[in-house]
Parts: C-alpha cells; sequence; structure tokens
C-alpha cells in the first residue's frame, strides 16, 4: 500500500493538535473522553491525527479546539516552532510529560508575543551588535566593555533591568509558571533566541539567570558552531554574567572590607548574590579557597544557600503583557484582535494580564526580608577564619 503523502498543512495541524494537547497536559484518552458523544474518536484516531496520518473532520476539529480553548484558524496557521531546548537548573528525572507541557506553554507563548509585534511593530527590530573580534576577550573583559560601550554605564553603576539589557540582543524574554524544578530554559525561534524565566525563582537568581543566556546569546551568534562547545560556553558564560553585574573592581572593592553588612550591600545594591560573590572572589583569588570554603561552612549553617537574607528588586520579564496592555488600553486593537493576532482566547490573555499583578504583588511580600543594614553584624569572615583554624 503507498503511503499516504502528507502535506504541509498537514503537518502543521498535526503538530498544532499535539502541542495544544500537550499544553493542556492531559492525556490522547483524556481529551477522547471529554468530546461529544456524537463526535467520539478513540485514542488511537486522536493519534492518527497528531502524527499527521489523517485529517479530522472540521466538526471533530471544532469540537477539539473548544476542548483545547483555542481559536479554530490557530489550528491552520502556519509558523516556526521552538527548538533546541536548553534548560537551566533542572535535575536528571524530570517527567518527560511535564517537560512536554512546558515546552508546549513556552511555543504558545512565544508565538502570541511575537505576533503580537510583528503586528504593532512591523519595521525590522534593532538589535545590539558587538563586534566579532571582542568574542575573543576574557568573559570579564567582554562584560565589561559592553557595560561601558553599550550600556554606557561605569563600574559603580548597576543594571536595573537585565531583561531589559537581554531583549536588546536577539532575545525574546516571558515568564512561565512550571511544575518543573527549573531556573527557566532557551529555545531557537529562527535566529533568535527565546529565554523563559521561571517567576518562582529568587529576584538575585533570575538576574543572573537573565546575564548568563545574555552570555550564551553572544558566543553563539559570534562564533561558529565548532569553536566552542556548550560545556566551554557554560563556563565562559558564568564569569561574564557575574562581571557583568558586579564589575571586577566592584567585587575588589567589596571583599576589601572583610565585612558581612558589606556584602550584603552590595548584593542590594547590584542584584547579585552573596554566593555569586563568594564563587567569583575565589575564582579570581580575592579569596583562598580555604576562606572560600569556611564562608560556604558560614552560609549552609545559617541556610542561605537557598533563601538568602537581604532585598533585591524584582526583574520582570512582562514586555509581551505590557505591550498587549498598553495596544487595548489605547484602542490600538480590541481584544477580539488580540484574539485573532495571538491565537489565544480572550479570556486567558486578560487572566495573563492579571496575574502579572498578583506576581508582583507576591513577590514583593516575599522579598520583604530585611535589608543588609537591619541583620546582626556578626562577620562572616570571621567565623570562617575560625572554623578554619579549628581545622
Amino acid at each position: 500500500m503507498a503511503k499516504k503523502v502528507v502535506t504541509r498543512v498537514d503537518r502543521n495541524l498535526a503538530r498544532r493538535l499535539r502541542e495544544a494537547r500537550r499544553e493542556a497536559g492531559l492525556s490522547a484518552r483524556n481529551i477522547c473522553s471529554k468530546l461529544p458523544r456524537r463526535l467520539a474518536v478513540s485514542h488511537t484516531t486522536l493519534g492518527s491525527y497528531e502524527n499527521g496520518l489523517t485529517t479530522p473532520p472540521v466538526d471533530v476539529l471544532a469540537a477539539l479546539a473548544d476542548l483545547y480553548q483555542r481559536p479554530l484558524n490557530w489550528f491552520l496557521d502556519n509558523r516556526e516552532t521552538l527548538s533546541g531546548f536548553r534548560y537551566r537548573g533542572m535535575g536528571h528525572r524530570a517527567p518527560v510529560a511535564a517537560r512536554r507541557q512546558f515546552e508546549a506553554q513556552a511555543g504558545k507563548w512565544a508565538e502570541a508575543y511575537l505576533k503580537l509585534y510583528q503586528f504593532l511593530a512591523p519595521a525590522d527590530r534593532q538589535r545590539v551588535k558587538v563586534p566579532e573580534d571582542d568574542i575573543g576577550l576574557p568573559p570579564s573583559e567582554l562584560a565589561l566593555k559592553i557595560r561601558r560601550e553599550v550600556l554606557r554605564l561605569d563600574d559603580s553603576q548597576r543594571i536595573e533591568s537585565i531583561v531589559r539589557v537581554l531583549e536588546s540582543f536577539s532575545a525574546w524574554a516571558l515568564e512561565i509558571k512550571t511544575t518543573l524544578r527549573i531556573d527557566g530554559a532557551a529555545a531557537r525561534h529562527g535566529n533568535d533566541t527565546v529565554v523563559i524565566f521561571n517567576p518562582a525563582l529568587p529576584s538575585e537568581r533570575l538576574r543572573i539567570a537573565g546575564a548568563h543566556e545574555l552570555a550564551y546569546i553572544l558566543y553563539r551568534d559570534l562564533q561558529p558552531p565548532s569553536v566552542l562547545t556548550a560545556p566551554a560556553i557554560d563556563r565562559r558564560a558564568y564569569d561574564f554574567a557575574t562581571s557583568l553585574l558586579l564589575p571586577h573592581s566592584q567585587l575588589v572593592e567589596v571583599f576589601s572590607h572583610k565585612s558581612l553588612l558589606k556584602l550584603f550591600e552590595y548584593k542590594e545594591r547590584f542584584g547579585v548574590s552573596l554566593a555569586a560573590m563568594i564563587h567569583m572572589a575565589e575564582r579570581t583569588r580575592l579569596i583562598s579557597t580555604t576562606i572560600s570554603r569556611g564562608l560556604w561552612r558560614e552560609v549552609v549553617k545559617k541556610g542561605w544557600q537557598r533563601n538568602e537574607p537581604g532585598f533585591v528588586w524584582r526583574d520582570r520579564a512582562i514586555t509581551f503583557e505590557m505591550m498587549l496592555d498598553s495596544a487595548v488600553q489605547t484602542k490600538r486593537i480590541a481584544w477580539d484582535d488580540a484574539e485573532r493576532i495571538t491565537g489565544i482566547r480572550v479570556e486567558e490573555l486578560r487572566q495573563r494580564i492579571a496575574l502579572v499583578f498578583e506576581s508582583t504583588q507576591e513577590s514583593t511580600e516575599r522579598e520583604e526580608t530585611p535589608s543588609a543594614l537591619s541583620i546582626k553584624p556578626l562577620s562572616l569572615f570571621n567565623a570562617a577564619d575560625e572554623a578554619t583554624t579549628e581545622a
């Protein structure tokens, strides 16, 4: 029997059906059980739709669209998908189903963001470009050059929004809540990168994750794939990220005081974690390995390894939501237009904007931890020295 020739529309429809079900977090059997009796199909038939072997009748497709809460036209629209997902901070035993659901959600909102942007700002997006020769600089020097020549900041000035810096390069940033225990992820969309942040991350970790992803974009865009391997990029990316947020001259300054209060002052000033500062101080030999280990013992003893004290402002990846809200409020588009453009129903778009306000309030409450000045002025360095002496 000759194989059925699958058309481009069939392949696209199959992919859309598969992604919609994964985004809903339901199995094929679950979906089939929810269809009206007169339109009932088996899970194997649904599988054939999702694999492009057969095409669903229009009434069945309409029922599936209703179950997935998607406009019918979305299933027939052709688009480029996200590919090459790279996760940050994910364990080896992450459930496959949860990962697929996350990737489907990321694809859904990334597509909505890109389509809305193309509709509202159809002109070519202006991107920051870094000279190719600069890629050979040590990561800390590359970071310093970007701070000074691109961001126009001196060493004493902080980066207010690393997300905004990230999006000024070839990136699109989104926040997606997930059950996966991850810091975030990145995926390719044509020549661009979509970076997804886990909004449950502490602010200082979100900022280092954003700077880390910027390093990936720079090294990937400015070098042929064979020049730097992923592990090599990862090693450079961490040095770049910490140096971008806290220049080496400031790292030298803060550790010269040998004061816990000073460390927290710089954390709150530059938005970089105590853990990152200790790590980079050891890497650059500002402190010895012995002192570094002593500091880490004290951090663990105080329970700070996952929840450091000290306030860091929230850096949000909400350009899409701001763009959508502004376009509707200024009557540039109506809500029905937004649904047609993004392929997401009005109710869900409204909910997405409402969640921004809720999560902003939650993060504010969560981060109302004591500032550095209200922490009991114990000397972490003295404690580390004592531990070293005892050893």
